[in-house]
């Protein structure tokens, strides 16, 4: 009989504790739930997100490359292969997704030039100088997908000039918007660089910052003054392209004048002189290449009305593990100088993960009413790179100068010599 209430008050003892435990843990949960409705009171007065949408993010993610236009490539080297990207993602109800990404940079180049100065076409004296020239670039771009395709914008902004002096204000260097209407085909309109740009050879694949004087310059069909490149500039047009696999097509029509100064001393843009411009391009696992061409008038530029056209060329590949190899040639007919050919290469080195070197040539032959001259051109860089934000590097360029003043109320037909030191930030 003792053993029996002994019993009966062990499981007594036993229930009394389960109800307690059972008590503690609700009330646990208890303070769980309430804590929980807390915090959705307090994301209920939080900020809002635009109406429709859901989720906002910021990453740091590839940059765009835009369809139809890479023009990235050549036109500004500078940036970084990466963005800073906001997107907003929507709800089932809303309008597809949109992307703002912007990225940029800044350089300072030390940089010292001599070369024979002409000071009033009769005489001459050797001039060098040393200056620091200073850029400060931003790219922004968007893109929303929308129920006809993917349609985006991208503006360039830049602040440069040479030492203390030059407008520091910011323009817009670049600007193009385009409509993907299929995955293959893109209309794209705006300034940017001409569709007869060769993107090879020493001129449209070489870093140099400041050194390539005479072919980083724009073509003379704007403004009648000499250059040693195959680039026809940076001009307004429109623009269709179609790419599928590896290979793309593109034509666009182009405004051919620049903005000339007329006696009223007013600027013009157009007067009716347009170009034409198309381009072939072919994108393998180990070869590259492009076929461009343009025509274009000239009527501003040219004392005779005379038109100018030009078709170009372009490869590049590797050299096993060791190097690359970038080659183009062009010919054409210029308003002022005739009949123009030439060939640009470019040799790039991987020499470590964090340095590189390139070295090139660029010989252009033409015609004028002095008779026949040539421009040649070497330049070698060697650039180090710690990390993707900063590049530093040391270029050279020597070049043998034309003889036909023409060509520029600067230079004689001597050497010039460059040398520079280059500094570049990014973000």
């Amino acid at each position: 009989m003792t053993m029996m209430k002994l019993g009966l008050l062990g499981g007594a003892a036993l229930a009394v504790m389960a109800v307690g435990a059972q008590a503690d843990e609700l009330s646990a949960l208890k303070a769980e739930i309430e804590a929980l409705n807390a915090r959705v009171a307090q994301l209920e007065t939080s900020p809002a997100m635009p109406s429709g949408y859901s989720l906002m993010t910021y990453s740091k993610g590839d940059a765009t490359v835009v369809p139809g236009n890479n023009y990235d490539y050549y036109l500004d080297k500078g940036y970084s292969d990466k963005a800073n990207v906001i997107g907003i993602l929507p709800t089932a109800d809303a309008p597809p997704s949109t992307t703002i990404e912007w990225s940029g940079y800044v350089y300072a180049i030390v940089m010292y030039n001599e070369y024979d100065h002409y000071a009033d076409y009769t005489t001459d004296s050797n001039y060098g100088e040393l200056s620091i020239i200073t850029r400060a670039q931003l790219r922004v771009v968007g893109k929303t997908d929308t129920a006809v395709g993917e349609v985006g914008v991208r503006v360039q902004l830049r602040s440069s000039g040479p030492g203390v002096e030059g407008d520091r204000d910011f323009f817009a260097n670049e600007y193009w918007g385009w409509w993907a209407m299929t995955p293959e085909l893109t209309l794209g309109g705006g300034y940017s660089g001409s569709l007869g740009q060769i993107g090879y050879g020493m001129d449209g694949a070489c870093n140099c910052w400041y050194t390539d004087w005479y072919s980083s310059s724009s073509s003379s069909y704007r403004n009648g003054s000499f250059d040693g490149s195959y680039d026809p500039g940076d001009t307004a047009q429109i623009r269709l392209s179609w790419a599928s696999g590896p290979i793309g097509l593109a034509i666009a029509l182009e405004e051919s004048d620049g903005d000339t100064e007329k006696e009223d001393g007013r600027f013009y843009a157009g007067h009716g002189d347009m170009a034409i411009a198309g381009q072939f391009t072919w994108t393998g696992d180990t070869i590259n290449g492009e076929i461009s061409a343009i025509a274009y008038e000239a009527d501003d530029v040219s004392p005779g009305d005379e038109d100018g056209y030009q078709i170009g060329a372009g490869i590049g590949f590797g050299l096993g593990d060791i190097a690359t190899l970038s080659l183009a040639a062009a010919i054409g007919h210029e308003p002022i100088r005739d009949d123009y050919w030439g060939v640009s290469g470019l040799v790039s080195f991987g020499l470590t993960d964090t340095v590189s070197a390139e070295a090139g040539a660029n010989w252009k032959t033409w015609s004028d009413y002095s008779g026949d001259n040539d421009l040649l051109e070497v330049i070698a860089g060697v650039y180090y790179n710690p990390v993707s934000q900063l590049t530093f590097g040391l270029e050279a360029e020597w070049a043998d100068l034309p003889d036909d003043v023409l060509t520029s109320s600067f230079y004689s037909g001597d050497d010039l010599l460059t040398f520079d030191f280059v500094s570049i930030w990014r973000f």
